[in-house]
């Protein structure tokens, strides 16, 4: 039978708010998503300046780098409840909000203490973010879930990239303080543009389920807050194996993500390049994981087996940091390499989406997996520190830092290759 044909503009009385509701949701989409890594990488270049002035210890910069996963740790599992009470684009606002305040705030701080403090609050915002994105996602373009994908990776990345690249030459002009809080605008226009979102969605909600009572369908998905939020899985996340092999995996990509975040500037510094040098290798890390990651959710979302596009992504982690140990002298052959392995942390997020198939699902697993592979990573840049501090040298942080998560990361990406969506596995539809 031939498909009927589409019913005319004018018989379609929520065409048009869906319309607008989307393009506004695209752009506060992507101007939230530039905020996800900046928090961290606008710090992480200045670590070395600020330390100075404050005096604080390798042990300290590596709380810092953890300071991020604890925040994606404990928000992660709160975030889906915050939603549920407040809303997706209300809680997409308040993340935004939280961070641009942080930001700002942190530029003023007067020692190491109140320092950790105001970057926490910076990143509770961006810990929210992280979970909210992708069933808003889900939620608005559930037809567009590969072309989505990619646009908040590039933003994310694009937000990771640039502020290492910049900060080092930024303080020496202005002074570290603006440096760090400049990047504050950002955060405040996704807070406005998410505000403004909301209220669309507020005024736009007694019209379409008016339209949608006529008609005797529901409203279109991504019209609104439950357009696409379905059910949600049949038990809780946290008695699914699924969930748990996916924070294992994401946990595992995510303890090196920070731990290069955090202390690449260190290595690469310490083996004799300058630090405005080594920021510009972190963006070069940032950007390197931009391109590989332009092809990641498209060859996730249509894998039928997912451990080949890990494991590489693995690899490139392994040869990285086997090259900046022993080479650091080709610096940027290997920083690319790590951004192959960076890239993974595109592959995980995309994950997400393609294991659920409603918007409740996608929130659910979105912040468990974010919560306790967040949970899991925070060993990594305090681990990588700390046994710096003990041991005197690299050679142990390299191996049980590094080499362990990947090993740890190789065999749960092989458990976990098969996509099973996580409504099937929470109603018994493979072993939990």
């Amino acid at each position: 039978m031939r498909p009927s044909p589409a019913p005319a503009a004018a018989d379609r009385p929520s065409a048009r708010p869906r319309t607008r509701g989307r393009a506004l949701a695209l752009l506060a989409i992507v101007c939230a998503a530039l905020n996800l890594r900046l928090v961290v990488t606008s710090l992480s270049p200045l670590l070395a300046t600020v330390g100075e002035e404050f005096g604080f210890t390798a042990v300290v910069v590596g709380v810092f780098g953890t300071l991020p996963l604890i925040a994606f740790a404990v928000f992660g599992l709160v975030t889906p409840a915050i939603m549920r009470r407040l809303g997706p684009e209300a809680t997409a606002a308040l993340s935004m909000l939280l961070t641009g305040a942080g930001q700002v705030v942190r530029s003023f701080a007067p020692d190491t203490g109140t320092l950790l403090v105001l970057t926490g609050i910076a990143l509770t915002g961006a810990a929210l973010g992280n979970v909210v994105l992708p069933p808003l996602i889900k939620q608005y373009f559930p037809d567009r879930l590969a072309a989505l994908s990619t646009v908040q990776m590039v933003a994310i990345h694009a937000g990771a990239l640039f502020p290492p690249l910049v900060a080092v030459p930024l303080a020496e002009a202005t002074g570290w303080r603006f440096a760090l809080g400049a990047w504050s605008v950002l955060a405040l226009a996704a807070a406005l543009l998410w505000a403004l979102q909301g209220r669309r969605v507020r005024r736009d909600a007694p019209a379409l389920a008016a339209s949608g009572s006529r008609s005797g369908a529901a409203p279109a998905d991504g019209a609104g807050p439950e357009g696409s939020s379905g059910a949600g899985p049949a038990r809780p996340i946290w008695r699914v194996g699924t969930a748990w092999r996916m924070a294992l995996l994401f946990g595992m990509v995510t303890w090196n993500v920070f731990t290069l975040f955090t202390w690449l500037p260190a290595l690469l510094t310490g083996a004799g390049h300058s630090p405005a040098a080594a920021g510009a290798m972190v963006s070069l890390m940032v950007g390197s994981s931009l391109l590989f990651g332009l092809v990641a959710p498209t060859l996730t979302l249509r894998a039928v087996n997912t451990f080949p596009i890990v494991a590489l992504g693995l690899t490139g982690y392994a040869v990285g940091y086997l090259g900046v140990a022993a080479a650091p002298q080709l610096a940027p052959l290997w920083v690319v390499c790590l951004g192959l392995g960076t890239s993974l942390f595109v592959v995980t997020m995309t994950m997400i989406n393609a294991r659920s198939t409603t918007a409740r699902g996608s929130a659910a697993l979105s912040g468990f997996v974010q919560g306790a592979g967040s949970g899991i990573a925070l060993g990594g840049p305090l681990l990588f520190g700390l046994l710096r501090e003990l041991t005197g040298g690299w050679a142990a942080s390299y191996a049980l830092v590094a080499g362990g998560s990947l090993a740890v990361a190789f065999v749960v990406a092989y458990v976990e290759r098969t996509p099973w969506t996580i409504e099937a596995a929470a109603a018994g539809g493979r072993p939990g």
